[in-house]
């Protein structure tokens, strides 16, 4: 062998790892951002969004388990936030059977938060007892076309802030 390449084996070889590049790729695919905080309040930040989860009840009388989420958008444009950018999962139960999910926010839930803007929302989960039905998780979605990235809070009993003066227990 000289050391010299003839055409026909520069495109063999050129070929062959064009194949093994787009093979190692198809190993690895893309996965989102999805951080995942187990305190209360904390925050986290997904597409130049900034998510701060402040607190959480659980009211006895209505078997409502409430989350207090503030959004800050820190990119150009708004953001479109509706019931859809938020779920709760917990074991054996998930927020959007049957209707169980609520989002509210003073200004409307159609807000669409602007750049440097920061809303406040409450999401309600009913039929959810967090001290039984634990661990709970709640997702905020920022954009929905990117639903692979995610703000998470995975949540157990000991976070719980009861709505009544003493311990809550069912």
């Amino acid at each position: 062998m000289t050391g010299e390449f003839s055409r026909r084996s520069f495109l063999k070889y050129t070929a062959l790892t064009a194949v093994a590049v787009a093979g190692s790729s198809l190993l690895t695919g893309c996965s989102g951002y999805a951080p995942v905080q187990t305190t209360v309040p904390s925050s986290n930040t997904v597409l130049k969004v900034v998510s701060t989860l402040e607190q959480v009840t659980y009211d006895k009388k209505t078997n409502i388990t409430s989350f207090r989420l503030v959004v800050k958008n820190g990119r150009k444009n708004a953001l479109e936030v509706t019931k859809a950018n938020f779920a709760v999962k917990a074991d054996s139960y998930l927020a959007d059977q049957n209707d169980k999910l609520q989002v509210t926010n003073p200004d409307g839930l159609y807000h669409q938060v602007k750049n440097g803007e920061t809303v406040t929302y409450n999401v309600l989960a009913k039929d959810l007892n967090m001290l039984t039905n634990g661990p709970v998780t709640l997702t905020f979605y920022p954009d929905l076309q990117y639903s692979e990235f995610n703000a998470n809070w995975k949540l157990t009993a000991d976070v719980l802030e009861p709505e009544e003066s003493g311990p809550s227990t069912t």
